[in-house]
């Protein structure tokens, strides 16, 4: 059995696939092939009668009737054929008809026969390099064409009145030898041409398939990516102080956006969002690992200035070699002192709602993006605090929101977001978002530049 391939990256597994495609080509180019030799060899002849009418031989015309008859049967089966083999048999016998034309060629026009090698060679380029074609099928192509080289010279050696006519029709410039050297280097390049195809083709069809089992391994662990990366998105849900509703709108499979909140054993309100720089598998990959050192943080102590002082010591001690960094906004709810406190490091002002007045406050940042090494300085607390009553509203969102363009390339903008959360302060929670992300696609055109996660908190 052949071992398909003959190095290491083609696999003998890809051998019918690479039949098929080669099958397919075959059926494509038998077309082409046909076409290009009816009008390469119609077209020269037109072309030479018009320049020399009256060396026009009307017998031509039988040899342009059996050329296009035969690529009229080749077309003809071609759409039928089932089998690679069928499909090879049926370009070699067209390619035998090309061979057996331009012989008819020469018997119309005997005084032309050093000429000969010339026209074999050029249809031996022809049959070659439009057909996929074996080394060893073109070299058998080519031996035909030498037989038909060979016929014509025998027929003008036959009917030589002497001696010196059969020298000059062997020997002479122009002559059956020299013809036939030409002709067979002619053969010769084109098996070697076609034996580099070949093996090019096969390693280009190897390489590829391997590419497409890879990419398809590679969705398929997206898949499971993304399976994963859905269980950190926390669920809408409803406390006994606060309605809290979550849209998520990802750019990729996964992505760098991040969100979280918890009803502490105090009763009060935690929540963080953030948003890691880039896209993609890093920037799921960290937020999965800074969701796990959250959740201990959470645990041990909840005050949004200490965890976020920690949370930066962690990113800088484990990912400051990535050059990801993180914005965050993280606060408390105190639900006894109506009191919110924030740490902001780097995020986008986040917005509360008062609704009594219907004027905003915002949630600004305090400092640096999270994980960025301010010269080695231990950063203190960095926090705030405001005042909020029942009925207020935090509208917590990542940049994709404010960052999606308009018509002119301008952002929807905080301006444009703090209008609509007054005009829609009435709407329930889970309602507002609906609205606000219907309202930024409507704004925005072509896609998204980065991902969306929108929390709604409303409190009771």
């Amino acid at each position: 059995m052949e071992r398909w391939g003959g190095m290491d990256d083609v696999k003998y597994k890809y051998r019918q696939e690479f039949d098929r495609e080669r099958q397919r080509l075959f059926v494509s180019r038998l077309g082409l092939f046909c076409y290009l030799a009816v009008a390469i060899y119609i077209g020269s002849a037109i072309l030479a009668a018009a320049l020399d009418p009256f060396d026009f031989r009307k017998s031509e015309l039988i040899t342009w009737a059996f050329l296009i008859f035969s690529a009229g049967v080749s077309l003809f089966i071609n759409s039928r054929v089932k089998t690679f083999l069928a499909s090879k048999l049926n370009a070699a016998l067209f390619s035998c008809a090309l061979a057996a034309t331009i012989t008819g060629l020469f018997a119309v026009y005997p005084e032309y026969i050093g000429q000969a090698s010339e026209i074999f060679a050029l249809s031996v380029f022809l049959i070659s390099f439009t057909m996929p074609w074996r080394a060893a099928e073109a070299a058998a192509i080519g031996f035909i064409h030498l037989a038909c080289y060979t016929y014509i010279f025998a027929e003008a050696f036959m009917s030589a009145p002497n001696a010196l006519d059969v020298n000059r029709i062997i020997y002479s410039g122009g002559g059956y030898v020299d013809g036939l050297v030409f002709l067979v280097i002619a053969v010769i390049i084109c098996a070697v041409i076609k034996t580099r195809d070949y093996k090019n083709d096969r390693q280009r069809f190897s390489l590829l398939k391997e590419l497409e089992a890879r990419n398809a391994e590679m969705q398929r662990e997206l898949s499971i990516a993304r399976d994963v990366h859905k269980t950190l998105i926390p669920k809408s849900t409803s406390t006994d102080n606060a309605a809290i509703a979550v849209s998520y709108v990802p750019l990729s499979a996964v992505g760098g956006d991040y969100a979280t909140f918890h009803v502490t054993k105090d009763g009060n309100l935690f929540f963080l969002i953030g948003d890691v720089t880039g896209h993609g598998v890093p920037a799921a990959l960290l937020v999965n690992r800074i969701y796990g050192e959250v959740e201990s943080l959470i645990s041990r102590n909840p005050d949004p200035g200490i965890l976020m002082r920690e949370l930066d010591r962690f990113v800088q001690s484990h990912f400051k070699h990535t050059r990801m960094y993180f914005s965050v906004c993280a606060g408390l709810l105190d639900f006894k002192t109506s009191t919110l406190s924030y740490s902001n490091y780097g995020h986008p002002p986040q917005i509360l709602h008062q609704n009594k007045d219907n004027t905003i406050s915002l949630l600004k940042s305090q400092t640096y993006l999270l994980g960025i090494d301010i010269g080695g300085e231990d950063q203190g607390l960095y926090e705030g605090s405001l005042k909020f009553s029942r009925k207020d509203r935090i509208v917590l969102f990542t940049d994709g929101l404010i960052e999606a363009k308009g018509d002119e390339g301008e952002f929807y903008g905080m301006e444009r977001l703090q209008a609509f959360v007054k005009s829609r302060s009435q709407d329930p929670a889970a309602l507002f978002n609906t609205a606000l992300l219907g309202e930024v696609d409507r704004f925005k055109k072509g896609p998204l530049a980065d991902d969306i996660f929108l929390v709604t908190i409303d409190i009771k």
